[in-house]
């Protein structure tokens, strides 16, 4: 098996991925601490197994390069694209309800 520099690229990006989604998932305790009784706390939970699906797809792509499986790399393609929007989505709607969480408390004292 030869490497080429895409492969090495690419790998070295999964990597770094796999490192940030770590980090994130301590963020997102760090949220969750924030918000004990928060009704928002399950959306949280998503985010964070979202996060986790991402971290062993990232592992998987890295396989699938060192295995040189193209099948594999072709679905995992397609998987980040539609996790990817599901994930942003998600997000984006939980922290503008998170926000306006934030107000409302802060316009109640």
């Amino acid at each position: 098996m030869v490497l080429v520099w895409n492969d090495v690229l690419n790998i070295i990006f999964s990597c770094v991925g796999i490192g940030l989604f770590l980090f994130c998932l301590f963020i997102v305790k760090k949220i969750l601490d924030l918000f004990p009784k928060a009704k928002m706390r399950k959306d949280w939970k998503v985010i964070s197994i979202l996060i986790v699906i991402f971290t062993a797809g990232y592992g998987v792509n890295i396989i699938g390069i060192l295995l040189e499986i193209a099948a594999l790399l072709t679905i995992m393609q397609a998987f980040v694209y539609l996790f990817g929007a599901i994930f942003v989505f998600i997000v984006i709607d939980l922290s503008y309800r998170t926000y306006k969480l934030i107000i409302e408390s802060t316009e109640e004292h």
